[in-house]
């Protein structure tokens, strides 16, 4: 009785060590590491310099962008998010990238690191994309505070901005 009880555990434990599926998928490749430094190199001078131009060709355009409510002129809508077409980015929501706490990100990280970029993942939990974070609204006594939070996603050989969000 007592060999079988042992027997028991040491299959339950193997199982629980070797039965989780090792996913390969989960963690960001090399050949996504580079994109995603050239990207951010990109990203982060077209940033400092104000380019318009070269934020327009880090973007996948329509995205959608929560931060560029700001920026609407119908003040009264119940919009949630504003889906940013290339002629809105050209009025005026372009913006978006040249506030000032984009920019104080920007030049806090300026130079490329991993981990201030995160994979998020689909429903088969393969990477669909990756984002990164930064402060919209620091946090206060009474409140946690806002971040703002923009989504990548590899087009053509390249990550494009696929959309800005605000937690919470």
């Amino acid at each position: 009785m007592r060999s079988i009880l042992i027997l028991i555990s040491c299959l339950l434990f193997f199982v629980s060590i070797y039965g989780q599926k090792n996913k390969s998928d989960d963690k960001i490749s090399t050949q996504d590491k580079i994109l995603l430094q050239k990207f951010w190199r990109d990203f982060t001078d077209a940033v400092t310099r104000n380019d318009k131009e070269k934020i327009k060709t880090l973007c996948d355009f329509p995205f959608y962008c929560r931060p560029c409510l700001d920026y609407v002129e119908a003040k009264n809508s119940n919009f949630v998010t504003v889906e940013v077409t290339k002629d809105l980015f050209q009025k005026k929501h372009y913006k978006v990238f040249f506030e000032k706490e984009l920019k104080a990100e920007v030049k806090k990280y300026q130079k490329f690191t991993m981990p201030f970029f995160h994979p998020y993942f689909n429903k088969e939990m393969n990477i669909h994309g990756i984002s990164f974070l930064y402060t919209l609204i620091p946090p206060s006594k009474t409140w946690e505070g806002t971040q703002g939070m923009i989504s990548l996603e590899k087009k053509e050989g390249k990550f494009k901005i696929i959309g800005i969000d605000m937690i919470p």
